[in-house]
């Protein structure tokens, strides 16, 4: 085992001695399969995000487009429902833009 590894288990191990890292319940299986769905390039910053309870940009969109879709359906004005529909429909492009951009990647 290599100098670094060393170092890294050192920290891992003290992590959970101090209640920092609290590492999965024996027998739990954990599901890999959105891991595994972002591109390889991707994968560990997309880890990152999560495990520091961030979204990835891509999700984000998603978010903001079902926040949009709740007032549009609480709003009443034409006018306004009008803007609130292409400001749906301009995030959910964009969505599948950057989803169509990291399958090529």
């Amino acid at each position: 085992m290599s100098a670094l590894s060393k170092l890294g288990e050192a920290r891992i191990d003290d992590a959970i001695a101090s209640g920092e890292l609290t590492p999965p319940p024996p027998g739990v299986v954990l599901d890999l399969e959105a891991y595994f769905q972002a591109p390889d390039g991707w994968r560990s910053g997309f880890a990152m995000l999560k495990g520091h309870g961030f979204a990835p940009p891509e999700i984000e969109l998603l978010k903001q487009a079902e926040k949009l879709e709740g007032q549009l359906a609480d709003s009443v004005d034409p006018a306004g429902r009008l803007l609130l529909r292409r400001e749906i429909d301009e995030l959910r492009v964009r969505f599948r833009m950057a989803i169509e951009r990291m399958r090529r990647e």
